[in-house]
């Protein structure tokens, strides 16, 4: 069985479909009732539903294997011609019988007969043309590497000597005038059909009206007699019978061909039908799953949709973790077989059938399989066994591993199941994966979410014990002291002592401490020369006050960056980053040599920081709890994606870090400068 997923060319694919063995099928059973064709199933490798499945394509192997079985078997070496010659009075072929009767005549089929071959069969592509007012001509290619055979010929010389049978009650006349079997290079056909009833007694009607019409009217003027007056109105009466079988033949026809219309457009309609429903099954699926923000809930609600809409005796949802299969919801299984599946989930998954599907991702479909259970899918010891009349189970995909599996099952007297039960199947499956996907990346995203708002609300907190803690420790002391030095000189000064102008000194020199401790507060919660100077500049001026305030030799080189082009946040978050990096690095590296560097290369804004301090695992941060170094990376982390860029650290332990920030800029705002500017360079070292 070819299954659905695989890819189809004309080698090894699918290439027939299957009402084309299903006609030959009848018509052995018709002809010889006596024959049992189960051998000939089992010698062309393919099962009784599949024949039975219009959706269902066979390969070209398959198709000569199941033909040189049944033309064995039959013991008729004109098998293949009768057959196709069937296809008329098959019930299989009925939509094809209709369709081709509301072609009006055999000239309007073969003009048409290039775009409607494929729906039958891939492997030849077919052409023909008009020859003549009742005659065509249809060549057949083979698709590249396909191997077609004789019998194959055959069969399609029956199906157009039977078109000809539709319209003219007669075998069409096919010459087969070149065969690719014989070294041609393409199969051609020369066909010719008998005209229509209706056409043969029109032109019966128009030839005795060119010869009885003057001849009546010239005996009735010139020869008076009442025989020859009774002899010219036996002529007209004849031409007036002549008319009226012409037009009520034609009548007939039109009336059968209006009927094949109708019967073929109620089919269509039908069809049609059927598609909307699974499209708004689908449709269904996806808004139930909307309403859900668990995995279960998906699967609940998917199962319900399918037991609302679609006939199935059972249907069950399995999620899959690469350990064991875990069910999710079911309907139509009992208590003790769901007990089964909650208890023994290793074992479920490990039968050859389960693995097909988890492992290989095959869809499988079994049929019309006599004693055959579940427990070929769920293992031997699955409980209260029932034999299936049919079996679907389809993998679930999610980002493309395998993350569940669909379960459908018809039990003994229901409908076998079929290609379009797959396929519809396949559309569900497709649908849960999807909607499971959307799920888990909503949690995620709130999850996100909530840490990020934790981190904000921490680092709020952080910030405001910060500044608490500078006021208090710095500006709140230095006040306090020039209070306590403003009453020692108010004493001093009533007592006019000489020690006044150094306390006067001591007094200019403890405000301008509380004035800098202000004017530092202030840079660091808004750095005033960002606005006015730049992005460059302001790192360049941080980067020297680290380095004279800690020790620690900063290099800091900037190339390419125009920096009236860059927005205010996209600078903030840069400095923010080179701010949070450099704290990072005194509190928990220990380094001693620092590295930024600062480069535009189109289309981005690259970021590097580099340490020789003592490193650490970056694993051991993303898997550890935010605290520490960890919330200052994550900051940065959270800042490079919130500018829809990128945030790397490269680190060992005892080998120092390196951070690495890349954001793409607006290609409208910041253009490819003309050449790259003079680099700017700055070391700052104690």
């Amino acid at each position: 069985m070819v299954r659905s997923g695989e890819k189809i060319n004309s080698a090894t694919g699918a290439l027939y479909n299957s009402r084309l063995l299903k006609f030959c099928d009848n018509y052995a059973r018709e002809k010889y009732p006596q024959l049992h064709l189960e051998p000939v199933y089992q010698a062309a490798g393919i099962r009784k539903y599949e024949i039975d499945d219009p959706g269902h394509w066979f390969t070209q192997d398959q198709s000569d294997r199941y033909y040189f079985a049944l033309m064995d078997m039959c013991g008729n070496p004109e098998f293949a011609r009768e057959a196709g010659r069937y296809v008329i009075r098959s019930k299989e072929m009925w939509v094809v019988r209709q369709f081709i009767l509301g072609m009006v005549s055999p000239s309007a089929f073969f003009s048409t007969i290039e775009r409607h071959y494929t729906k039958v069969s891939r492997g030849v592509h077919a052409t023909a043309r008009l020859t003549g007012k009742e005659s065509a001509e249809m060549i057949c290619h083979p698709a590249p590497g396909t191997n077609t055979k004789a019998y194959q010929c055959e069969v399609c010389v029956g199906i157009l000597e039977a078109v000809g049978l539709l319209f003219t009650n007669a075998f069409a006349h096919v010459v087969h005038t070149e065969c690719v079997h014989e070294g041609g290079e393409a199969c051609r056909f020369e066909v010719t059909w008998s005209a229509a009833p209706s056409v043969v007694w029109r032109r019966i009607r128009n030839r005795a009206f060119l010869v009885g019409t003057p001849l009546a009217f010239g005996l009735a003027t010139f020869v008076k007699t009442p025989s020859v007056l009774l002899v010219s109105f036996v002529l007209l009466l004849v031409m007036a019978a002549l008319s009226f079988v012409a037009h009520h033949k034609r009548e007939e026809e039109l009336l059968n061909i209006i009927q094949a219309q109708g019967n073929y457009a109620g089919d269509l309609f039908e069809d049609d039908n059927i598609r909307n429903r699974h499209a708004l099954l689908i449709k269904s699926i996806s808004q139930e799953a909307a309403l859900t923000d668990s995995q279960e809930g998906v699967a609940q609600g998917v199962i319900n949709v399918m037991d609302r809409h679609l006939d199935y005796d059972r249907i069950a949802f399995f999620f899959y973790d690469e350990d064991r299969l875990r069910l999710a919801f079911q309907v139509g299984y009992t208590p003790v077989q769901v007990a089964h599946f909650k208890d023994s989930g290793d074992r479920v998954w490990k039968t050859e059938a389960m693995r097909r599907v988890l492992e290989k991702k095959e869809n499988l479909v079994i049929n019309g399989v006599k004693g055959y259970s579940e427990t070929s899918l769920f293992g031997p010891e699955f409980p209260d066994v029932q034999d299936l009349e049919g079996l679907l189970a389809v993998p679930v995909s999610m980002e493309g591993r395998v993350s569940g599996v669909l379960v459908a099952a018809n039990v003994p007297g229901k409908r076998a199941l079929t290609q379009g039960d797959l396929s519809l199947l396949i559309g569900v499956a497709s649908q849960v994966g999807l909607s499971i996907d959307n799920v888990v990346k909503r949690r995620e995203l709130a999850e996100r979410e909530l840490r990020y708002r934790k981190q904000v609300q921490k680092g709020l907190e952080d910030e405001r014990r910060r500044i608490a803690f500078d006021l208090h420790d710095h500006v709140a002391q230095d006040l306090g002291s020039l209070v306590i030095t403003a009453r020692m000189m108010q004493e001093k000064a009533a007592q006019k002592e000489e020690a006044l102008a150094e306390d006067l000194h001591a007094f200019v020199t403890v405000l301008k401490g509380a004035i800098d401790s202000v004017r530092n507060i202030a840079y660091d919660l808004q750095p005033p020369s960002l606005a006015q100077f730049g992005l460059v500049h302001t790192i360049q001026v941080y980067a020297t006050d680290y380095s004279d305030k800690h020790g620690v030799e900063v290099d800091f080189r900037a190339a390419g960056v125009q920096e009236e082009l860059l927005e205010y946040d996209t600078m903030i978050n840069f400095f923010r980053i080179v701010q949070e990096s450099l704290t990072n690095i005194f509190k928990h590296a220990y380094a001693d040599k620092v590295s930024i560097r600062l480069v535009f290369s189109h289309p981005n804004l690259i970021l590097r920081i580099r340490d020789n301090g003592k490193g650490f695992s970056p694993h051991a941060v993303e898997s550890g709890p935010v605290s520490g170094r960890h919330m200052g990376l994550r900051n940065m982390e959270e800042r490079a994606r919130l500018m829809k860029g990128s945030f790397r650290i490269y680190s060992s332990p005892d080998k120092g870090c390196e951070i690495v920030v890349e954001v793409p800029l607006d290609r409208d705002v910041m253009k490819e400068p003309d050449g790259m500017n003079p680099a700017t360079h700055h070391t700052s070292q104690r």
